[in-house]
């Protein structure tokens, strides 16, 4: 009798340590920027959808505020504290990035990087093995921003300005890069009247560009490195009753911006499907955990969003905008 009981009890441990393990082996931890940035809220919302599908176990953790670095290394360290077998990250700087990464691997925690551009040497150097990594083509989403401006010139000498997000940021200086590049190869004569960091914010945006149209009341185009300073210059564009003489174009197609550009305020926003990103990081994170770690780097494509791309429903990629 003893020995019978004696054998349930190894079958029901061994059961519940496989049962554990499988657990275990589907924990997969995001450490994201600020949600209150309506991008971030887009790409976890991409996670949790795909972590249903896929059952897998998703934790997103956010900072408050993404100027905030120590609040990132804090976040990291909680993220490796619940001992996950994935951990994504994304912060705003690639020191603290691979540092997080760096620390989750020592841990024996497999890491994966989203919409983070850091170079392969940098990577190397800091000996860390990326399962995978998924994003955007920064420098392309530039140069898409670029064609669309000089498909939209009529003037042989356009004055632009440019509002770039965070310094220091390698998302940001790719996008805005890229948006030079191009501008120069297929539009050499235009003038950039500025070119100056907005860090991201609404309304440091909006007064940015009504400080610009005082100094150059001629200025014909906007690129923002993202919607919501985008955003901060179409209102600043409306005060001084310019709407008709000043196109503006942004980055990452979030629901506020699309709204702007079917009412006729936002001229367009080049997409990069938060959503889409979101889903294949836990995707690719699924293939991992079952010993299939690509250590792709794998890009998302790009949309130029304007009202008649929008109004039109026919371009396949819709189906990503959220």
């Amino acid at each position: 009798m003893f020995a019978k009981r004696a054998l349930l009890f190894l079958c029901l441990f061994a059961g519940l340590m496989i049962n554990v393990g499988a657990q275990a082996a589907n924990r997969c931890v995001f450490v994201l920027p600020s949600l209150a940035n309506p991008y971030w809220q887009t790409v976890k919302l991409g996670i949790e959808d795909a972590a249903k599908e896929n059952e897998i176990e998703a934790t997103v953790l956010s900072v408050v505020n993404d100027q905030a670095k120590e609040e990132f290394v804090n976040l990291c360290q909680t993220a490796i504290s619940q001992n996950p077998d994935i951990l994504v990250v994304c912060t705003t700087a690639d020191s603290i990035t691979l540092r997080c990464l760096h620390e989750a691997q020592n841990h024996h925690i497999k890491v994966g990087l989203l919409d983070t551009v850091i170079s392969d040497a940098a990577i190397k150097k800091a000996g860390i093995k990326l399962s995978f990594s998924v994003g955007t083509d920064n420098v392309k989403l530039g140069e898409k921003a670029a064609q669309f401006v000089v498909s939209q010139n009529k003037l042989a000498t356009p004055k632009i300005l440019i509002l770039e997000g965070v310094i220091g940021n390698t998302c940001n200086a790719c996008r805005v890069s890229g948006f030079k590049q191009e501008l120069t190869k297929k539009l050499p004569k235009a003038k950039i009247v500025n070119s100056v960091s907005a860090e991201w914010d609404r309304l440091k945006a909006l007064n940015i560009t009504a400080d610009t149209l005082n100094r150059t009341p001629d200025l014909n185009f906007v690129f923002a490195a993202n919607d919501t300073m985008a955003l901060g210059a179409v209102e600043a564009i409306r005060l001084a009753k310019k709407n008709n003489q000043v196109m503006v174009v942004g980055v990452d197609g979030i629901a506020d911006a699309r709204k702007a550009i079917t009412a006729g305020r936002l001229t367009a926003s080049v997409a990069q499907f938060p959503y889409l990103i979101g889903k294949r990081s836990i995707e690719l994170a699924k293939e991992c955990l079952h010993g299939q770690c690509s250590q792709k780097d794998e890009k998302t494509p790009l949309l130029v969003l304007t009202k008649n791309v929008l109004e039109s429903h026919r371009d396949p990629l819709l189906k990503y905008v959220r």
